[in-house]
């Protein structure tokens, strides 16, 4: 299944556009026009009673409701799409297989993209969701998480709550997360032809257009950079034909040797944000996630 899913991600050519600086320059620009025009998740989620939509800072975003008790849990969705895409289907059925089995919110921000806006637009708005649910949530019972671009985020925004002091979310899940803007890890080429989806010249790309003119080891753009000790308990979930797959192991390791465990989990031959797939792998990964959110952090 999921080699089929590969082989159609290639048919789509999103890949050919990520590996051609030109073509992703023009793809960028077309992006930065569309962002512009208002969002709204697809019908077929609208229609479901559990979700609504609110502002905040003039930012668009939508609760998604799950289970059906008390809500005990608070999710902060940060989704991917290298910074310059709005949400797709994908990400808002992940989420609902997430709700499945939890009694909780799930706050998605439509964050400001790049190449229109930059990341401290998008920080200081999210920034601000963040701080209305700590008034009505106890940190503990908070989720910060997010794929690709959206990992990143998830993580960079950790480390700057800790800056200013404000309580760390009781969890910290990464998906496939994309940790370092300058993609200068030298095992990233060797990972290159397995990758179905990403190319690194455009993800250079994208980066520098969310990035404006901070240097790009800034560690709000490549959170790898940033501090990992006192925050919240950190997940990641990564495939291994992936190209973020490398400083997503980095990361691993940086933080054993800081003395800042994380859970891990590398699947074999797995694609870029896989887990949002219709593929048994996603499956066993969101039995995993709502494992961990349902965790109790006062017992760790």
């Amino acid at each position: 299944m999921s080699m089929s899913l590969e082989g159609l991600m290639r048919a789509a050519g999103l890949k050919k556009t990520y590996s051609d600086e030109t073509k992703y320059a023009e793809y960028i620009e077309k992006q930065g026009i569309l962002n512009e025009k208002p969002y709204s998740p697809p019908r077929r989620i609208l229609k479901k009673s559990h979700i609504r939509k609110a502002q905040a800072d003039g930012m668009d975003y939508y609760v998604l409701r799950g289970g059906s008790g008390t809500v005990k849990k608070q999710i902060l969705y940060l989704h991917g799409g290298a910074y310059i895409a709005q949400p797709t289907p994908l990400h808002w059925d992940f989420l609902l297989r997430l709700l499945e089995n939890l009694d909780a919110e799930i706050t998605v921000p439509i964050y400001p993209k790049a190449p229109r806006h930059q990341f401290q637009e998008a920080f200081e708005k999210v920034l601000k969701v963040y701080e209305e649910i700590i008034t009505r949530t106890e940190p503990k019972e908070i989720v910060v998480m997010g794929d690709s671009a959206g990992g990143g985020f998830s993580l960079a925004l950790a480390q700057l709550l800790q800056k200013k002091e404000l309580p760390q979310p009781g969890n910290i899940i990464l998906i496939s997360p994309w940790l370092d803007i300058t993609m200068t890890n030298p095992e990233i080429p060797s990972l290159e032809k397995l990758d179905p989806m990403l190319g690194t010249q455009g993800l250079i790309e994208a980066g520098k257009a969310w990035a404006g003119g901070q240097a790009p080891d800034y560690y709000l753009l490549s959170p790898i950079n940033g501090d990992i000790k006192g925050l919240g308990s950190i997940s990641l979930f990564i495939g291994t034909h992936e190209i973020l797959l490398p400083d997503a192991r980095r990361f691993r390791d940086i933080a054993e040797e800081q003395g800042s465990h994380i859970n891990y989990y590398e699947y074999e031959e797995m694609f870029h944000v896989f887990p949002a797939a219709p593929i048994p792998e996603a499956k066993k990964a969101i039995d995993e996630m709502v494992r961990i959110i349902k965790l109790d952090n006062s017992l760790r």
